[in-house]
């Protein structure tokens, strides 16, 4: 077929097979059909991703099991998955944190361990990945996952920040780990003079070639200050990008950022709620970069329970949230009415109690190619 078609129609014709179907064809046939495929397509964008797919996390207790799934956004979700997934690799005695997804890989962090994750294909790639400071020294750890647009290469950004007297240091050590060397390095430019902060749920907001975190000055330096800062994938520099007027001088701002139809919003995340500040508003910026475009588009009133923390928004405009101590519900902002979706999902710590918050991670999921012709830890 190859052989009868240019190359830009046979690529339009093989990005929209399933990555099951194309995996059927033998060694030669692949090495012939897929390889530009494979370098254009499953490092590349999200232009053929089904947004009614969403890949879905959460630990269950009886018999300490953490459990994968794909389900469709619909009046289901989240209790008839179309697709159960089972990683290929046993990551660690204890559960460990997804940072994101991106291009059909999701990336997770196990104390000392990194993991780069293809549902479709079930490979893994594993990576040390050392703070560097002694194990009893207190280190914070921020993580962002991306991919370089010019590249489309895969990156992991990591942020230290060491503590001295109660308070964290800035600016933070900066570590980049790049897929396609498998290696990590330093990175070159200036750390941010912000504390960022990260949530354990949301689904990553990555957009336009970049990470974005909320953050705020160290505390003892001054007035208060809430920022989001943002770190370029392929230019591999910090940025920052202002907040609401109102929302920048907060002392305890408890919101995470979220994309929302591709644009930077603002969702409460009240995991570490303190007396002096509430969060329960959503703001969406519409035109990114420029401060003066950033709406409030609601406040979130689900009563004297109050939300724990937005997970994501879904497609029919609801929110799929955590009240506080409590399970999943998916909250409609207009009509302000609620949804116990009957869903529990738990966390064992240290301790061997549970709670719930840090259980769910949702994220729109893609099949892709990538890691197909890497060396994993299961080959």
């Amino acid at each position: 077929m190859s052989d009868y078609l240019p190359n830009e129609c046979l690529t339009e014709i093989l990005v929209r097979v399933p990555v099951k179907s194309l995996l059927r064809f033998s060694q030669g046939e692949r090495s012939n059909l897929l390889d530009q495929f494979i370098l254009f397509q499953h490092y590349s964008s999200y232009e053929y991703c089904d947004e009614d797919d969403h890949g879905f996390r959460t630990y269950v207790t009886t018999n300490d099991e953490e459990c994968f799934a794909l389900h469709k956004d619909d009046e289901s979700f989240p209790h008839n998955p179309t697709l159960k997934l089972k990683p290929a690799h046993k990551f660690s005695s204890e559960y460990f944190r997804i940072v994101g997804s991106m291009n059909g890989i999701v990336c997770m962090v196990a104390r000392s361990e990194c993991f780069f994750w293809n549902p479709s294909l079930n490979k893994t790639v594993k990576t040390s990945c050392q703070t560097g400071f002694p194990s009893w020294f207190p280190v914070k750890q921020i993580l962002g996952f991306g991919c370089d647009h010019i590249t489309k290469d895969l990156k992991l950004v990591r942020l230290f920040y060491s503590k001295e007297e109660n308070h964290y240091v800035v600016p933070p050590l900066v570590v980049i780990f790049t897929l396609s060397t498998n290696s990590w390095r330093e990175v070159a430019t200036p750390g941010p003079m912000y504390i960022l902060v990260q949530s354990k749920s949301s689904p990553q907001a990555f957009m336009s070639g970049a990470f974005h975190w909320v953050a705020h000055t160290p505390p003892g330096q001054g007035s208060s200050c809430n920022v989001i800062m943002a770190f370029d994938m392929t230019n591999e520099v910090f940025y920052e990008i202002s907040l609401p007027s109102c929302l920048a001088s907060k002392p305890h701002l408890n919101m995470t950022v979220v994309l929302m139809n591709g644009s930077l919003s603002l969702v409460p995340d009240n995991e570490v709620c303190l007396d002096s500040y509430y969060s329960g508003s959503v703001w969406i910026m519409k035109e990114y970069g420029v401060v003066e475009s950033w709406t409030k588009l609601f406040d979130i009133d689900i009563g004297e329970q109050g939300v724990s923390r937005v997970i994501t928004f879904r497609n029919n405009g609801e929110l799929l949230l955590i009240k506080r101590w409590d399970e999943l519900f998916s909250y409609e902002p207009y009509t302000q009415e609620s949804r116990d979706l009957h869903f529990g999902g738990y966390v064992r710590d240290s301790d061997k109690s549970t709670y719930k918050n840090d259980s769910y991670f949702v994220d729109t999921h893609m099949e892709s190619l990538v890691l197909l012709n890497e060396c994993t830890d299961e080959d």
